[in-house]
């Protein structure tokens, strides 16, 4: 099931899927397919937000995890584990310069980007 949807460019307009069956799934939408899909959390990924300069996504998962990926290389290249519980969202700040999560654990956590 689908949980979270997220629009970006990184020359083309994508469209991000964030599912409970742990993946994230990346559409060209101007093509209408299917570009990759990525894994790397340990259980449902809850939430995607793209950075503003739409070169980098992140996402939450009930792994307590929060991870950076590059849009355009489609991989990891950052994994934050502050929190102790499932982290439900996550969004940056209007010039990329900070991404924010909020957690079971009853915390906000606030990370310096870009990584």
């Amino acid at each position: 099931a689908v949980v979270s949807t997220q629009s970006g460019h990184y020359g083309r307009e994508l469209l991000t899927t964030c599912s409970d069956d742990t993946s994230i799934k990346i559409y060209d939408v101007q093509h209408a397919n299917l570009i990759g899909t990525l894994s790397g959390h340990g259980s449902y990924v809850l939430c995607v937000d793209f950075c503003p300069d739409n070169t980098h996504f992140a996402t939450s998962s009930s792994d307590r995890k929060v991870k950076v990926w590059d849009a355009g290389m489609r991989r990891c290249v950052h994994t934050f584990t502050e929190h102790t519980d499932q982290v439900w969202g996550l969004a940056y700040n209007e010039n990329g310069s900070k991404l924010v999560s909020v957690s079971d654990d009853k915390t906000i956590v606030i990370y310096e980007c870009p990584i």
